[in-house]
């Protein structure tokens, strides 16, 4: 999954704002609530900051690897629009103070629904009203945390948190000006940390010129530098009014929607892509912020590739530039010039068939998705046009880093909201919510993940019951990753990650304008699903040669004595060749416990014959969720 700046930082910054800066102080203070008084004294006064009803900034900025300008209104209460413009691509996010929303450099608009973003609201416009500075509000609590040096200056510390959620803010004001120096946003998903500098004096207010702030824990870096700023002037409200999207595709024959067959393998959802007249296929993936393609591929292509912007997958970062796509098509689809994330080994690190590149939110958020696992087909629909007659169960799915969100219970006791995401083949507990569960040594088996640039850790262990809505699934199957990393595993504002382990168990629609989602049970609801017994993924060496690419600790793989960088030449006595595909092998490994398996592997020159006898992995969990029917197996 790939994260883009703005769904991080999205109303951070109005938490803090004001921004302005105080007088000197004489002598140490120690209560908070002075300190914060005599910071908004010395940097004009509660009175003079109280007048400034608007405020317009502008100057440049760079975001990891992106240089840029910006250009940014506010007016209160909590209306603003920030414009971006980093050439490859650009950007406008606001509050129309009602809805905080964002405009994408492809012209689709998100309105933020989650309940951390509508929290945060309610932050700041209590904030703005400065009910942080009465030491009784019910909303609001300062502390003093001391003298603490930044960058060798003498600074007090003191800790603003609330009622409302579980952020706290950090100011870092120098003792001898009590000018704001540093914050520090300690988030469930981040910590953001940022350098004030360039103190300028603007209609008697001190503001801040430079910013320089850093996002962990997934390494971003944004800095910038304000080349003009004014107050109070006239803005209208219909200003910060949210966007109408532009419409940039359409259906063959002016049609209302369209049905396009899919391949489904290893879980994983393929597309027909076609591109300058070449055809691939892409993974449909509603975990990703934007659409991705492969970089040799985009170079066969002809396309210019700019920028740099750091991203993150299910347990690690990466790095990606963008392009301009020219008008495609998804079978009858067709669409207008686009600017994607560009990925360096995506197709090189993919198998049968081979990925070429990945359609994101970008491309979903148009349609109402339709995805019926049972029959391979997808149908996107014109949401304006669209009706449900069915049956299904209806939830609420707000939008969290542009990735449907839903209420999931496991084993009746574990209660979080869980991404729904279609690009991953199995279903995962994020890191914080197993560590605050006790769940981070449930026993289970060792597996692994290859993510966009690097391999993740897991242990995948069965649980009793899974709970969707009405929906309960007996014994599913569910990652836990062995250490918090710094993608999407280390996020805390959900508490995991459905794949397509689970979600095919549904036919689906995902109603992006409407950020919702409706599940009917598939034709296969709860069956048995084939599980791996041998321990063993198998992968593809330098020279194409199917091979051993990882051994799971104490599983038959490795009690059959197989080692990661085994060559494999037979496999149940079929001649595995650069030519024979990974997929029907693994599967030649999955159920069947107690039957055992034949294996021929070249270790350097050696060649070794071995055997591996099948058995259960994954330790029986302690109930199911009722007493159901003997389920077939599909």
């Amino acid at each position: 999954m790939v994260q883009q700046r703005f769904s991080q930082i999205l109303l951070v910054g109005l938490i803090l704002f004001p921004l302005y800066t105080p007088t000197l102080s004489f002598g140490l203070l120690h209560d908070p609530y002075q300190i914060m008084q005599s910071h908004y004294k010395a940097i004009g006064g509660l009175e003079l900051l109280k007048k400034v009803d608007s405020s317009y900034s502008e100057g440049t900025v760079r975001f990891d690897g992106l240089q840029g300008t910006f250009k940014s209104w506010e007016k209160r209460p909590l209306k603003y629009r920030t414009e971006e413009d980093y050439s490859i691509l650009s950007q406008v996010q606001g509050d129309s103070g009602t809805s905080a929303w964002l405009l994408d450099t492809n012209q689709q608009l998100l309105i933020f629904r989650d309940e951390q973003t509508l929290k945060r609201r309610q932050i700041s416009i209590r904030l703005d009203r400065y009910e942080h500075l009465d030491p009784d509000s019910p909303y609001f609590s300062l502390t003093f945390a001391g003298i603490s040096d930044v960058d060798s200056k003498d600074c007090y510390e003191v800790v603003l948190s609330n009622t409302i959620n579980s952020d706290t803010t950090h100011f870092f004001f120098g003792a001898d000006s009590l000018y704001i120096v540093k914050t520090v946003v300690h988030q469930p998903d981040m910590e953001m940390t940022t350098i004030y500098d360039d103190f300028r004096t603007i209609d008697g207010i001190v503001i801040p010129f430079y910013e320089h702030t850093r996002y962990m824990p997934w390494e971003k870096v944004e800095e910038t530098k304000t080349t003009r700023y004014t107050m109070n002037e006239q803005v209208a409200d219909t200003f910060f009014a949210v966007p109408v999207p532009k419409k940039d595709f359409q259906f063959q024959n002016n049609q209302t929607s369209a049905t396009i067959p899919f391949i489904f393998k290893e879980n994983l959802i393929y597309l027909p892509v076609t591109m300058a007249g070449d055809t691939r296929y892409w993974v449909l993936d509603t975990g990703a912020s934007m659409s991705v393609i492969d970089q040799d591929y985009a170079q066969s292509l002809g396309l210019k590739m700019d920028g740099s912007i750091k991203g993150y997958g299910f347990g690690e970062l990466f790095t990606l530039s963008f392009a301009e796509i020219p008008s495609f098509k998804v079978e009858t689809i067709h669409f207008d010039q686009q600017t994607f994330y560009v990925s360096q080994g995506l197709t090189a690190r993919s198998y049968e068939p081979e990925i070429y590149g990945i359609l994101g939110y970008d491309f979903l958020s148009r349609f109402i998705v339709e995805v019926d696992y049972d029959t391979r087909n997808l149908t996107f629909h014109l949401p304006e046009s669209f009706v449900y007659k069915g049956l299904g169960e209806v939830l609420n799915a707000p939008l969290k880093y542009r990735t449907f969100s839903i209420p999931v219970i496991l084993d009746g006791k574990y209660k979080s909201r869980w991404t729904i995401d279609l690009g991953s083949f199995q279903s995962s507990i994020h890191y914080p919510f197993a560590e605050k569960n006790n769940l981070l040594e449930r026993p289970g088996a060792e597996s692994v993940s290859q993510g966009m640039s690097s391999i993740s850790f897991e242990r995948t262990t069965e649980f009793g019951c899974l709970a969707i809505g009405s929906f309960l699934l007996d014994t599913p199957l569910i990652a836990i990753p062995v250490k918090k990393g710094k993608g999407a595993t280390a996020l805390g504002e959900v508490g995991g990650n459905l794949g397509n382990s689970i979600l095919k168990n549904f036919h689906l629609f995902l109603d992006y304008p409407g950020q919702k989602i409706i599940m009917e049970p598939g034709r296969n609801f709860n069956a048995l699903r084939p599980r791996d017994t041998s321990g063993l993924i198998i992968g593809r060496s330098s020279t194409n040669q199917p091979m051993v690419s990882y051994v799971t600790s104490n599983s038959p793989a490795m009690k059959a004595g197989l080692i990661a960088g085994d060559i494999i030449e037979n496999l149940a006595g079929i001649v595995v060749t650069p030519e024979s595909e990974v997929i029907p092998l693994r599967k030649m490994l999955r159920d069947n416990a107690g039957q055992s398996v034949t294996i021929a592997v070249r270790r350097d020159a050696q060649q070794i014959n071995t055997t591996i006898t099948l058995e259960n992995l994954y330790p029986k969990a302690e109930h199911k969720c009722r007493t159901r029917p003997e389920r077939k197996m599909d």
